[in-house]
């Protein structure tokens, strides 16, 4: 018979780790059947700072001197012409390094805050979400 075990490794070591993850089967399991259990309710999606998204996600490529992408400017913004179309380039295209790997309340609040606080809709804060069509203004 043969041994894969490192030969550091002792064996109560070895059986230490096999309880470990016998453990980790379980919680899992009985995490699974919480989540899907009939009653289980769905959890609400967290609210999501727009600024601190960007500031987290976006930032470093877009807020630095040579970064590898461009100012997030209202002109480079509004050539996107529609709400809708910016949102489908952020989901899409961005991250540069992992494109649409962000979760949809973190797209939503980076969306909101470049049109806000670049002001590329006068009113935007009172009628979120707006509509795909909404065309953008450079400010």
């Amino acid at each position: 018979m043969y041994s894969y075990a490192h030969p550091s490794i002792s064996a109560h070591a070895l059986a230490k780790t096999a309880r470990g993850l016998r453990r980790g089967r379980l919680i899992a399991a009985a995490a699974c059947l919480v989540a899907c259990s009939r009653d289980a309710e769905a959890p609400d999606t967290p609210a999501v700072d727009g600024e601190w998204a960007y500031t987290a996600r976006c930032s470093y490529c877009h807020d630095v001197p040579n970064g590898i992408g461009a100012a997030v400017t209202p002109g480079v913004l509004a050539a996107y012409s529609t709400v809708g179309q910016l949102d489908r380039y952020l989901r899409v295209a961005m991250p540069h390094q992992a494109p649409g790997s962000l979760p949809d309340n973190e797209y939503d609040a980076i969306l909101r805050y470049l049109i806000e606080s670049r002001r590329m809709v006068p009113g935007a804060t009172d009628a979120w979400p707006l509509p795909d069509s909404t065309l953008l203004e450079p400010g």
